[in-house]
């Protein structure tokens, strides 16, 4: 998805020439227009929120206000388990880049991880990282009028958000400890608020990373690193135009992309997932991609854009690069530092695909020879999964969800 860089520079620079003012921060709002995407006949769960999917498929959800230590407000939506006994430990689900809890049951009752989890008894948390359609919020900051609010990078969401959120859930349930599960940059953020704040990891009975993010030495999606070369380019571009939040649902871009995506979900939408992501077409059905590409591109800020491209032109996983000067101020130091994944010591399942370009088996190597407590590196047995397919493949139940709940049954007992 993140070809789609590109075509939002493209985007924004339009707008900016019209808005005749490119130091301003830029944002504007489209409408719903749900009866409009109802009489062109867009599928409904394309443009039903968490709540209203979690309805119509017949599980009761709840949504709680969660707020940052640094004053960002968080939308966590709860799947209470649906037996009348409760499993082990809450589970908290984080989403990876340009998503949102959305992507835990957009795939509908027999594929979305939330919904399956519930139905096997878990009391289930799905999380939104700042910044996204459900976190757009802060006790002082304006996402529309204040770039302040836009200075962040998945370092503050492993720093601020996760623990907030483990703290908030905790405290809601009289739980000691929960499970965590992160898809892409979810992982990501785990990894760093073990290393930043590793009081924390206590707190966590069990982790399972899906399509771990942390080392991007080979990364195999030639777009991805043609787009990463660029990545000062880009951020200086962005911040010039004023266009902090990017790939925001409330933006042009995502219009255009659910629109296409329900006229060509697999044509369309598969092949950017090929390109970019390694996807084998069909191994996501097609409602669920035309769904899916409706509820992605839940805004992220151009910081976070911009330190993954630093992860990949580095090849280390550091925290963002300020500059010397902004480095020395920040840091301590001229280079930002690593970080330290000895720290995190809560236990760990790993899980990866053969043909994720994004997360490569090599870098998933790297990471596991560094964490002190990983209980399993597993490789899905299926040579074409790639970065999607653990949330939305046709066969995540057999091959993923049957490894998450044979775990979860497991450490219940401990």
């Amino acid at each position: 998805m993140l070809f789609l860089a590109v075509f939002s520079v493209i985007i924004c620079l339009q707008d900016t020439v019209l808005a005749g003012n490119p130091k301003k921060l830029i944002s504007y709002s489209l409408a719903d227009n749900r009866p409009l995407k109802k009489a062109l006949g867009y599928d409904e769960d394309v443009y039903f929120n968490f709540t209203e999917l979690s309805t119509k498929y017949g599980f009761l959800s709840e949504e709680h206000s969660v707020t940052t230590e640094d004053g960002y407000i968080l939308g966590v939506f709860r799947i209470p388990s649906t037996c009348n006994t409760t499993n082990g430990y809450p589970v908290i689900l984080m989403h990876g880049l340009l998503d949102s809890s959305d992507a835990w049951i957009v795939a509908g009752p027999k594929v979305g991880l939330g919904y399956i989890l519930s139905s096997n008894c878990y009391d289930v948390w799905a999380a939104n990282g700042r910044g996204t359609a459900y976190s757009r919020n802060h006790v002082k900051l304006d996402p529309n009028k204040d770039a302040e609010y836009w200075n962040y990078s998945f370092d503050e969401n492993g720093k601020y958000d996760l623990p907030a959120i483990v703290d908030y859930v905790i405290n809601a349930t009289d739980k000691p400890k929960v499970y965590y599960v992160g898809h892409s940059q979810g992982t990501t953020d785990f990894y760093v608020m073990g290393a930043l704040r590793p009081e924390y990891n206590k707190k966590i009975h069990l982790s399972v990373s899906l399509a771990p993010i942390a080392y991007m030495k080979h990364m195999k999606s030639l777009l991805l690193l043609i787009i990463a070369q660029q990545t000062d380019l880009l951020k200086d571009t962005l911040d010039e135009i004023g266009f902090a939040e990017i790939f925001g649902k409330h933006q042009l871009i995502h219009s255009i992309v659910e629109k296409v995506c329900q006229i060509a979900p697999e044509p369309i939408c598969g092949t950017a997932l090929s390109i970019t992501t390694g996807y084998k077409h069909e191994s996501i059905s097609s409602k669920t991609l035309s769904v899916a590409f409706g509820h992605l591109l839940a805004g992220i800020s151009s910081k976070t854009l911009a330190h993954f491209g630093q992860l990949i032109v580095s090849q280390k996983f550091q925290r963002y690069d300020e500059g010397k000067e902004g480095n020395k101020v920040r840091y301590g130091g001229v280079k930002p530092p690593e970080y330290n994944l000895t720290l995190v010591t809560s236990p760990l399942l790993l899980v990866c695909g053969k043909n994720d370009w994004v997360s490569s088996l090599e870098d998933v190597n790297e990471l596991s020879a560094r964490l002190p407590n990983m209980v399993e590196e597993y490789v899905v047995p299926d040579p074409s999964w790639s970065h999607n397919n653990h949330l939305w493949g046709v066969n995540a139940p057999k091959y993923v969800f049957s490894k998450i709940l044979a775990y979860f049954k497991e450490y219940d007992l401990r």
